[in-house]
């Protein structure tokens, strides 16, 4: 377990380098009490930092699996989530929709999945979770609180999914960028609530932040911010690269049914094996066929009729929460 200390500030890499279903996560040591930012770095972390931490809070920046799957081993600790995420959190119906599955899964499949949905096994345990998370309430966006004695503040930062956000610990020079993840996969926005361009902005909003030490959530760990800006320009490149395969693909006469198998996300033969997989690749190939049509490209025909064979019901591609507009993105 590799553990990096800003001031009072312990950042944990997650198992095999914090490589999904894990993810690195943040303890603040307080006088009397601690609390932890993210809650997926792995069941010997967790069990680790449970013991040896008073951790009476615990912060999630979004509504992904692998960043809040361990809140179960903290009982005694309140959790809060962002606003535009806490029905998810408490509703897995709610979940599964902000996911996408609705869109590409038909009402016996989905009900398959909702039943399995509610129920959990950690990585690396037998235990069984109620998948459903016990959130006491949600966060305020952008605005400074403290947190076992330091100043705090989630910065919305959406694209990701509609309400991700960055922790920003401006005393320490600290932002955890999260799933701005600088991974050679690429961003990942291909659930129902993510946004392309959002994701961008928010990625760029990143830079403009007075932090000297980037966190990411996936592999890459803690840099400067010197460093994280260099490569930042390369991970956003991806979505360029993804989409430039998708305009030779169509200008090249191609047939829709082949788009899923070109592997712009996942590689074919995870699709095959895990129907997470083939859902990110089909609503990320969604978003992005939207996006050039909105940039003016003429491939309405086209998408019409990937959404055809492909038995995608469009107004399940994406998602809002319904809370309004939450700040000024």
């Amino acid at each position: 377990m590799s553990i990096i200390k800003v001031g009072p500030v312990e950042i944990i890499m997650g198992e095999n380098d914090s490589r999904a279903p894990f993810s690195t996560c943040m303890v603040i040591k307080g006088k009397d009490n601690s609390a932890l930012i993210e809650c997926g770095a792995g069941m010997e972390a967790l069990l680790s930092i449970r013991k040896q931490h008073n951790i009476k809070r615990i912060y999630l920046s979004h509504h992904h699996f692998d960043h809040t799957w361990g809140v179960s081993l903290f009982p005694d600790a309140e959790k809060f989530i962002n606003p535009l995420d806490l029905n998810k959190a408490l509703n897995t119906e709610e979940l599964v929709k902000a996911q996408g599955f609705p869109a590409v899964l038909e009402e016996a499949e989905l009900k398959s999945l909702l039943d399995e949905q509610h129920h959990f096994s950690p990585p690396g345990s037998d235990r069984v979770f109620e998948r459903n998370l016990d959130i006491r309430d949600s966060y305020a966006y952008d605005q400074e609180f403290e947190v076992s004695g330091t100043s705090v503040m989630m910065i919305h930062s959406p694209g990701h999914t509609e309400g991700y956000c960055c922790p920003y610990l401006p005393e320490h020079g600290i932002l955890y960028v999260g799933d701005f993840d600088l991974t050679s996969f690429g961003p990942f926005y291909c659930d129902a609530d993510g946004n392309i361009d959002l994701f961008i902005r928010s990625a760029q909003k990143t830079l403009e932040i007075d932090a000297e030490y980037i966190v990411t959530a996936h592999q890459k760990g803690v840099m400067r911010k010197a460093e994280y800006k260099r490569k930042l320009i390369d991970y956003l490149a991806i979505i360029e690269k993804r989409e430039q395969v998708i305009k030779r693909f169509i200008k090249n006469g191609r047939p829709p049914q082949e788009l899923t198998k070109q592997s712009i996300f996942y590689y074919e033969e995870q699709t095959k094996r895990n129907p997470f997989y083939l859902k990110s690749e089909k609503l990320g190939i969604v978003k992005h066929l939207q996006r050039l049509i909105h940039q003016g490209e003429p491939f309405d025909e086209f998408y019409q009729e990937f959404l055809l064979v492909q038995n995608i019901k469009e107004k399940y591609t994406t998602y809002q929460s319904g809370l309004g507009k939450v700040n000024n993105q």
